[in-house]
């Protein structure tokens, strides 16, 4: 199922908001923020070996949107679990490129429900879920050199 069929793509708030973020450290250190079995979705994927990397880690129940159209306008989206191995490969894939050749937006779904959104990377800040614990949040911002802090405001 792709986000078209239901799936949103903002963290609605009140929620934390998180920056600056390095996208490397942050893709390395994911799985200490979010719960067992969520799913990754990269937006506007355009490296090649990024996304033949990203096909062959198909989260299941999800659908890749690979189909551009006929002028090529709509971002490929890729799902993938978010797995120590599947990250940790991302992670050594993308250290080489610009945050904006890996992808320029990024979700993770739990439950089929957004509890990370990051638009128009690396510029704009990632936000959280305010629902997740505010301790990991935390440890996560240490460890990745950022501030958080919780915005009422729309995104």
């Amino acid at each position: 199922m792709s986000y078209e069929a239901g799936l949103l793509e903002n963290v609605e708030p009140p929620c934390w908001r998180v920056a600056p973020i390095d996208f490397t450290k942050f893709l390395r250190h994911l799985p200490t923020l979010t719960p067992d079995n969520c799913v990754l979705c990269l937006e506007g994927v355009i490296d090649p070996a990024i996304e033949s990397s990203l096909k062959k880690r198909q989260a299941a129940n999800y659908e890749n949107e690979t189909k551009q159209g006929f002028l090529k306008l709509r971002a490929k989206i890729f799902y993938m679990p978010i797995t120590e191995e599947n990250i940790q490969g991302l992670a050594d894939l993308s250290d080489g490129y610009a945050e904006p050749e890996v992808c320029s937006h990024l979700r993770v779904y739990w439950k089929r429900k957004v509890i990370l959104s990051w638009h128009d990377l690396p510029t704009d800040p990632l936000y959280v879920l305010s629902e997740l614990d505010e301790s990991a949040l935390q440890k996560f911002c240490e460890v990745l050199g950022c501030k958080y802090e919780f915005d009422y405001a729309e995104n």
